[in-house]
Formats: C-alpha cells, sequence, structure tokens
C-alpha cells in the first residue's frame, strides 16, 4: 500500500518561527524520508517608485549607513531584488498563507533594501534619526 501524501504547489506566503517569512512560489520535495518545501522567490527588477508612507533607508546610495525616514511623496530607486530559492523544514513553519503572483511580488518588492532617493516632495524634506516631535504632541511613534 502506498503511503499518498499532501502536496502544496501554489503561490504563497509562508510564516516561519522566528518572526521571518518567505514569499514565493513553494512546492513540495521528498528528499528520502525527509519532506521539505521549497520557496523560489521571483526576481525583482529595478524600479522607481514614489513612497507612499514614509520610510526607513538604513543605507545612503553610496553604501554608508545613514539612517534616514524618506518621507511620503519620494521618488526613490528600488534596488533589483534577485530570484533565489530556499528549502524549509515544515517543523520551521508556523502557517503558509496561499496567495496571487501579484501578492508575494508587492511582498518581495517591499523587503527592506537599499533605496535611493531620486527626488524628495517639494513640502517635506529628509529626516535624519528618529523624527522630533513637538512638546506637546507626547511620545508617539513613527508607524511604517
Amino acid at each position: 500500500m502506498e503511503n499518498d501524501q499532501a502536496k502544496f504547489d501554489g503561490w504563497a506566503i509562508v510564516e516561519l518561527m522566528g518572526h521571518q517569512r518567505e514569499a514565493g512560489f513553494v512546492t513540495t520535495e521528498a528528499y528520502g524520508q525527509a519532506v521539505l518545501f521549497r520557496v523560489d522567490v521571483p526576481e525583482i527588477p529595478e524600479r522607481e517608485e514614489v513612497l507612499l508612507r514614509d520610510e526607513w533607508n538604513d543605507q545612503s546610495s553610496d553604501g554608508i549607513a545613514s539612517g534616514n525616514y524618506l518621507r511620503a511623496g519620494s521618488k526613490v530607486l528600488r534596488t533589483k531584488v534577485p530570484a533565489r530559492s530556499r528549502l524549509i523544514s515544515p517543523s520551521a513553519i508556523y502557517a503558509i498563507n496561499p496567495c496571487t503572483e501579484e501578492a508575494v511580488r508587492k511582498v518581495v518588492g517591499t523587503v527592506p533594501r537599499t533605496l535611493i532617493l531620486l527626488e524628495a516632495p517639494a513640502d517635506r524634506s529628509l529626516i535624519a534619526g528618529e523624527p522630533e516631535l513637538d512638546e506637546d504632541e507626547g511620545d508617539r511613534e513613527l508607524s511604517i
């Protein structure tokens, strides 16, 4: 009697233990008695976009750490995300969330990467470090 196991093949966001996640085309692979999930992350080309929200940029375009927030409305160049594959043990997985290829590409495209500021909005500027708060605003965190 053959033991048929369920398989998953499709686009998904995989949540892993340790607050990690992978997004890509997920397949089930067996290596002897070990069964692993393979996540093929698609390549996302370099692209220009306008930020919809303030975003932290941990490096400047020359590779020297700068630690700046880029304001919503800034035109940036997002660096290329290379394609890659990862084999994951089922015991490391918290959840597999099936979704569309479009959703996967959006998640992969927003992975923290160096942003190259092309143009700041006229009414808003780059801020170094954390945003300053007015005394009457109290302690408030910037949500990004």
